[in-house]
């Protein structure tokens, strides 16, 4: 099988492979432009969302009776051609302030490639040694090919008061109180996974701006230094590296990868990503073990479920990390995760400014979950359980293992608005980051990380 850099070498033909193993006609390939757009579409019934769905493209609502998608042009034809209407709402891309240049490693105006951002990581626990580590969680699906790809990396973050002066001045010395690979912890956990679907640009960078309030604010900000001091941060910077890389290989226009790049199972019509996010790959978010089997079987698909339940290496490596950091809380015998339950576990995604509540949990635990997250996101947010916000059943996804295996208060946030402009969708313009999704990010991490301590109890009183 042809290398991974092989198979991105072409530039010529745009496939929409996706389409050709399902029922739709096949495109004949030719010369095209592959320039994904977000387009709106009329579905006033389930037969009609049934035709997105089965086609693997992600569905984000748009107001009643209509949903977002980002496709090229093909794939918008294709759809047309089963009698739907997409209507063209407005370009993934985003104009860009400037070029960057080298040996400037960002992209897309700013955006970190992967491998800055698990060096960044790297780097805080090396500047911060008293508060911060770094553990190997495992490799991605190329590196365990021996193709390439990355060591996954999760950084913990914990305080102990304010460093004293020989801790300052020998910090090789010093490591932090905890951050043990253990679910024993004398303090509650908020752990903060990023970028799982390659393509959603600003999740990354989040995570790398909670790192470095936290590192930079400990023993200066008061809110910082007593998150430190009363529990261990954990963050995964970015969950989808080899995916990431495929992203930040179209530079100023970003490849629309949103799986990871394991092609065991890819056909030769989808063997390279197209303008629509069809291709090699399985969906990281639709691969673990709880609740897994429900997606897409069609592996062109965006949503493709992989061949079984966890077959993924990073999968695999997150929840054996969620084991690592979190008793199992469960009852015996099932029912709701108690009330003395500790800790927190958020998966940031984007797009559509949703709060996703787990399908797994019970309803009184559902009912305590909503409570906090409406408590930790922008009041114009959506929260609710998938059926109630992106509007469909998802299955195997993060927050869903991370409760229904361990009764971890886990959700999902989706930032980023449906509405058109510079900040909203996949890939947003990079000063949006600072100016729009810290501000309300950080107030989301805070309220969460101050709540692990007992997360059902803090929402069910709040």
């Amino acid at each position: 099988m042809s290398s991974f850099r092989n198979m991105f070498a072409s530039t010529t033909a745009a496939v929409v492979g996706v389409f050709s193993t399902l029922v739709f006609c096949p495109i004949i390939a030719h010369a095209a432009d592959d320039t994904p757009y977000y387009w709106d579409v009329q579905v006033s019934s389930q037969a009609q969302k049934d035709i997105i769905d089965k086609a693997g493209i992600e569905m984000v609502p748009a107001g009643p009776g209509k949903v977002t998608i980002a496709v090229d042009e093909a794939a918008a034809q294709a759809l047309r051609d089963k009698g739907l209407q997409p209507k063209k709402k407005a370009p993934v891309y985003q104009s860009l302030p400037e070029q960057r240049r080298v040996p400037d490693s960002t992209y897309y105006g700013g955006y970190h490639t992967a491998a800055d951002l698990l060096q960044h990581a790297r780097d805080v626990a090396a500047k911060y040694p008293e508060i911060a580590m770094v553990h190997d969680i495992g490799k991605t699906w190329k590196a365990q090919q021996g193709t390439g790809g990355h060591t996954m990396d999760v950084l913990c973050l914990t305080g102990k008061g304010k460093p004293s002066s020989a801790q300052e001045q020998a910090p090789a010395a010093v490591a932090p109180n905890g951050c043990a690979l253990s679910p024993t912890s004398a303090k509650p956990r908020f752990l903060l996974t990023a970028q799982i679907h390659a393509r959603e640009l600003a999740t990354g960078e989040l995570a790398w701006k909670w790192i470095d309030y936290l590192a930079t604010g400990y023993g200066t900000d008061s809110t910082a230094t007593s998150i430190l001091d009363n529990t261990e941060i954990w963050v995964v910077p970015v969950t989808n590296p080899d995916g990431v890389d495929v992203v930040a290989s179209g530079g100023n226009r970003p490849k629309m990868q949103r799986k990871n790049v394991d092609n065991s199972q890819t056909p030769a019509s989808c063997s390279v990503v197209d303008g629509s996010g069809n291709g090699p790959g399985v969906d990281l978010n639709r691969n673990f073990t709880v609740r897994w089997g429900g997606d897409s079987n069609n592996p062109c698909s965006q949503t493709f479920q992989g061949p079984r339940a966890a077959s993924e290496p990073e999968t695999q490596n997150i929840q054996k990390l969620y084991a690592s950091l979190f008793p199992d809380q469960r009852p015996k015998g099932g029912g709701d995760v108690p009330d003395t339950a500790k800790g927190v576990v958020i998966d940031l995604h984007s797009y559509g400014n949703y709060g996703i509540i787990p399908t797994a949990a019970t309803p009184t635990n559902r009912e305590q979950l909503r409570k906090l997250i409406k408590k930790a996101v922008p009041s114009n947010f959506i929260v609710g359980t998938d059926e109630e916000t992106v509007g469909y059943s998802t299955t195997g996804t993060t927050d869903d293992q991370a409760y229904g295996a361990l009764g971890v208060a886990a959700y999902t946030i989706e930032i980023g608005p449906n509405n058109g402009g510079s900040c909203a969708g996949f890939m947003p313009r990079y000063s949006c980051v600072d100016s729009t999704f810290w501000p309300q990010m950080k107030k989301a991490f805070t309220v969460t990380a101050q709540a692990a301590g007992a997360p059902y109890r803090q929402s069910a009183t709040s």
